[in-house]
């Protein structure tokens, strides 16, 4: 198997924490600053303000999935999601996230990484085929990186790599800017509410960005359906 370009890259850091060896956070770990926004994909889920609205409980949605996280110079991150998860039992049956969570990031001597939530983090989660469709709950869930190395391709720019907790990988991170893009890092929703909320229930504002999320996890089940029917024929 061929490794991508930013994973051979990345293979010094990944060596020196298998070894136990303290990590140098240098030009060979990352050749420039952590410090700004990062996003996978067209670059479209991008953490701040046209993201996610925490007083509301509300997101805006991007025009397609990703991830996104900024890091600022002084120990905060934010980070945003959407993202499409299929049933291996039904394709019909989609279910689509939305995730935005923001607190403090501490990088360890063995080359991991734990972005810790400040306590106001949230999600949408649209379930197709569930009784109960679409709920908006707490997700405070700290986030383990075990190791993160930033290297330059010739065709993406500077890339971020990270490694899950689980060894799998996040898709590949470009620089989208080489400031933090993030809302106030005070706690900025009240989380005495009851942690599950019903779309139902909610403001026609509201629901209007959850049929979006609906309409996306729609077509992408067609799509599925469509693409296993072409392949039976």
């Amino acid at each position: 198997m061929i490794l991508p370009f930013f994973l051979l890259a990345a293979l010094p850091a990944v060596l020196a924490q298998n070894t136990g060896d303290p990590i140098v956070y240098d030009l060979q770990h990352n050749i420039t600053s952590l410090v700004g926004t990062w996003s996978t994909g067209s670059m479209h889920v991008v953490p701040g303000p046209d993201f996610a609205s925490p007083a509301e409980v509300r997101f805006t949605y991007p025009s397609t999935t990703g991830v996104g996280v900024s890091f600022s110079d002084d120990g905060w991150y934010e980070y945003a999601q959407y993202s499409f998860v299929s049933n291996a039992t039904d394709p019909t049956c989609i279910t689509g996230y939305m995730l935005w969570s923001h607190g403090t990031y501490t990088n360890e001597v063995n080359g991991s990484m734990f972005l810790i939530p400040n306590g106001d983090g949230y999600q949408q989660v649209q379930k197709t085929c569930a009784a109960v469709s679409n709920l908006i709950e707490n997700n405070n869930d700290t986030i383990v990186v075990n190791w993160w190395s930033i290297n330059q391709d010739t065709e993406l720019g500077f890339v971020l790599t990270m490694q899950k907790f689980d060894g799998t990988y996040w898709a590949p991170f470009k620089q989208y800017s080489t400031s933090p893009n993030m809302l106030p890092t005070q706690k900025l929703r009240n989380v005495t509410q009851a942690p599950d909320v019903s779309i139902g229930a909610r403001s026609l504002e509201e629901r209007s960005g959850a049929d979006a999320l609906r309409t996306s996890l729609v077509l992408m089940g067609a799509a599925l359906v469509l693409g296993l029917l072409s392949i039976a024929l």
